[in-house]
């Protein structure tokens, strides 16, 4: 704890007073210390007190003027290098630099609430490294004997724990001022500047507001170690030094942040009804918002505990007691129309109490005003496209060449050309569809030997809302006055950051379904254009190669819609077979997954990744079809919950999806611009880029740059912008990943929805029969596993039951064969307890 042991002597400080942060009536102020003065009396124990400061405090003015004596805990940090590195600086200097510090600087400043986070974050990291090598490092238990034998026993030990409690200096959960600078501010600031001081200075501010409002950090103050005395006559005595450990500010344990956030959530939405401006949440409260909007979905982990709301986040808990609401779904969509996140229908009338629950929409009022205006423009828009596209389709010829115009908003006209578009039977917003072109068609050079023909990959066009202009950008295009705030539509995609579907109440979407509707693409209707972005690609059909490929901005017209079995079923027929109204999709799927399933298998036999993501997904299918195979049930097509399934249909889709992502980036590349990724989809990993902008806040951000880059649409991003998407996307997946405040986990296996629960118990009555059937033996208990690669979870294969592997050293990879002995089974209650064999 060297570096923070500060002595301040008499004779320096009439030589050269120190700067230091002092704390008074809940606020900070600067002083200097202008000397040391004895304790006015002794402490009842006998011992002496700690000496008094003498000090100069600032007013309210910013001027040194308020001569005071004060205690040394009221000292938050000295300024212990100040004197070495501002030498010529002087006293009165201080008030205009304090003038400065609140008035100007703030345009070089971060945002604070980010500041301050990363700052938080920088010090709680250093509570998971590894402990210190040093055998004479300082430990609890040393503590009581080493103050036993100094003269203030008392004093010591209580000294020495908080110094532990703190850390030492390598692993430290201490900030001050200093350090704070170097978060606020990005540009260099010289020793000596008078800068240097109006940049601490306002970070001083910064931390005290901080540790009132974002109960990340709180007050320590500097800490009496021991003093020297002179005897100046018979009666008096005069301190000669003393020695303090510098003081500042202490990160706190995450637990006690999250209650703190949690109670200034609530505090934040009871004064939504007060004032009429809009409520401004921080990234706290963010978090808060999309963590209950995950329980208002009915979004609750099962553990072992009878007590349902013990497995909410201690943030959520908390802030629903705050705001004196029930710990349940309904209770935290109370929580979400009181911030004004969601809408109720107010309208009183004799629906049942189940009907006017479904009532409320998990959407503001003012977001759901822009995604009707949105469906409205694009309503229109669709309707001038589809007559100036149709009438174009008449002239064109009857090779069916693009046709390029300016009144199609400078789109390629692929209207006539069909397509089709395989999802679940369940997909309300579909946005990808594969078509297929002649190459001769497009004037780009043949190969005959090669290939004739071009898959296309169409994905429905979003970039209007996340290109920068505001309203402007659709009014330029539709002919009306009316107003959409496609600002407001694209914060709540940055808010949400990915639709999620695995919810027990219902799906969250990334946007209102009113907007997702205007924007996907339309099926299975005749002359109804779609704007997309489309991807041809030029496969050599002898070996798998990609010859050629490009980004295109074009109108398509309505695409046959077909579930992942219908389009296996017409792989899979002859052609013969085929309804007549099916011929062009049969057509169409024939020759794109003759080239796509080449061009799949040359990419994974030269791409590691590829080969890494093919192993993923047959252990995931693996897995799937286990779990499926115990309940007895048909699978859904979606892939929800354990319905994971790769028929021709799913990989058509899967590699043309692969393809468009693959050609993308490498487009992006050859240009040398950046595009936004999400964390763990990079290149090296062979992750989705742009395909699923419906979905992804992310996806349609790499649509927009693309389009900028590629299509020359808009303003490209720079790699900043990129790299800050990319953290908005992980801000927003970490604020819905399921962190446990306690250090407590289930043994027990993640569990969603009455279907799971009745599948795990079917699954441990047939595997605890099977047991009994082999007569109890005990090396007859060991069954085979396999490893979902969630939490060491494995399931019992033949049976489906699944369970939390123990005795595990590390963690167990997905599709890991193991064998597994069976501890304990109870199919009444659902326990399943398993260790490890080999």
């Amino acid at each position: 704890f060297g570096s923070r042991i500060v002595t301040l002597t008499n004779a320096h400080l009439l030589e050269r007073p120190m700067p230091a942060e002092m704390y008074e009536g809940g606020s900070w102020k600067m002083c200097l210390i202008l000397g040391l003065k004895p304790p006015s009396s002794s402490s009842s124990n006998g011992n002496e007190n700690p000496p008094l400061l003498d000090v100069l405090a600032m007013n309210d003015d910013g001027l040194l003027q308020d001569h005071k004596v004060i205690d040394i805990g009221q000292i938050t940090t000295l300024w212990q290098d100040f004197n070495e590195k501002s030498s010529s600086f002087t006293i009165d200097a201080f008030a205009n630099s304090f003038n400065k510090a609140q008035e100007s600087l703030q345009n070089n400043i971060f945002p604070i609430e980010q500041s301050m986070q990363n700052l938080y974050n920088s010090r709680i990291a250093n509570r998971s490294r590894p402990p210190s090598h040093n055998h004479r490092a300082l430990t609890k238990k040393q503590i009581p004997k080493i103050a036993s034998q100094l003269s203030n026993p008392t004093h010591i030990e209580e000294l020495l724990r908080n110094l532990i409690k703190v850390g030492e200096d390598r692993m430290s959960r201490m900030v001050d001022s200093d350090l704070a600078v170097d978060f606020l501010y990005t540009e260099f600031c010289r020793d000596g500047d008078d800068e240097r001081i109006i940049r601490r200075m306002l970070a001083a501010q910064v931390l005290t507001e901080d540790a009132l409002s974002g109960g990340r950090f709180k007050r320590r103050s500097c800490q009496f170690v021991s003093a020297q005395y002179c005897t100046a006559n018979a009666e008096t005595k005069e301190v000669q030094e003393v020695t303090l450990v510098n003081g500042g500010w202490i990160a706190v344990d995450p637990s006690i942040k999250a209650g703190t956030e949690a109670r200034k959530f609530a505090a934040t939405s009871n004064n939504a009804n007060i004032n009429d401006k809009p409520l401004i949440l921080t990234a706290a409260d963010e978090r808060i918002a999309h963590r209950l909007e995950c329980l208002a979905m009915g979004d609750v982990w099962k553990s072992e505990s009878d007590h349902e709301e013990e497995t909410l986040e201690l943030d959520v808990r908390e802030a629903l007691t705050s705001m004196d609401l029930p710990l349940t779904p309904k209770g935290a969509s109370s929580a979400l129309i009181k911030i004004g996140r969601w809408s109720e229908n107010v309208k009183n009338d004799n629906k049942s109490k189940e009907m006017m629950n479904k009532l409320i929409v998990p959407w503001s009022p003012d977001l759901l005003d822009s995604a009707r205006s949105l469906a409205l423009y694009e309503s229109k828009r669709q309707e001038s496209l589809s007559k100036k596209c149709f009438s174009s389709n008449k002239k064109s010829s009857a090779k069916s060449q693009p046709f390029l115009s300016d009144g199609l908003e400078g789109r390629i006209d692929l209207s006539s050309l069909p397509c089709v578009c395989i999802d679940a039977k369940r997909a309300t917003f579909r946005d990808d569809a594969i078509g297929i072109r002649l190459r001769s068609s497009t004037a780009r050079k043949v190969n005959k030997s090669a290939s004739k023909w071009e898959v296309l990959i169409h994905i429905a066009d979003v970039s209007d809302i996340y290109l920068d202009g505001g309203k402007s950008n659709i009014n330029i295009i539709v002919p009306s006055k009316e107003d959409v705030d496609v600002h407001l539509l694209r914060q709540a995609a940055e808010r949400r950051g990915q639709s999620r579907y695995d919810l027990p109440l219902g799906p969250l979407h990334l946007l209102p379904p009113v907007a997702l509707t205007a924007l996907s693409l339309a099926t299975n209707e005749d002359k109804t254009p779609n704007r997309c972005v489309t991807l041809w690609a030029y496969i050599d059909e002898r070996d798998g190669k990609l010859i050629e490929a490009g980004l295109e901005r074009t109108i398509i017209s309505s695409p046959s819609a077909l579930a992942f079995a219908d389009a296996t079923t017409l792989l899979e027929s002859e052609s013969g077979e085929v309804p007549k109204s099916m011929s062009n999709a049969k057509a169409i799927l024939s020759v794109a997954e003759r080239n796509l399933s080449l061009w799949s298998q040359r990419h994974r036999q030269r791409n590691q990744s590829a080969q890494k993501r093919e192993k993923r997904l047959s252990n995931k299918e693996f897995i799937s079809n286990q779990l499926n195979a115990a309940s007895g049930t048909k699978a859904r097509d979606d892939g929800v919950g354990n319905s994971f399934q790769r028929s021709r249909g799913h990989r058509t889709v899967d590699s043309s999806l692969d393809l468009y992502a693959f050609a993308v980036g490498t487009l992006m590349s050859r240009a040398k611009q950046p595009i936004p990724r999400a964390a763990g989809s990079g290149a090296d990993r062979g992750g989705r880029l742009g395909t699923a902008p419906l979905r992804r806040y992310i996806d349609g951000l790499a649509q927009r740059q693309a389009l900028s880059v590629l299509c020359g649409y808009g303003k490209p991003l720079s790699l900043d912008e990129c790299r800050e998407a990319a953290k908005v996307a992980a801000r927003a997946s970490d604020n819905i990943a399921n962190l446990r405040s306690s250090t407590k986990q289930s043994s027990m296996p993640r569990s969603r929805g009455s279907g799971n629960q009745q599948r795990q118990v079917s699954a441990l009555y047939n595997l605890a029969r099977h047991l009994a059937s082999t007569g109890g033996i005990q090396n007859q208990q060991q069954v085979n596993a396999v490893s979902t690669g969630h939490n060491n979870e494995v399931v019992i294969l033949g049976v489906g039951a699944t369970a939390r592997c123990k005795r595990v050293k590390g963690t167990l990879k997905s599709g890991e064969k193991l064998l597994v002995q069976v501890d304990k089974i109870d199919p009444e209650i659902g326990i399943l307890d398993v260790s490890l064999v080999r």
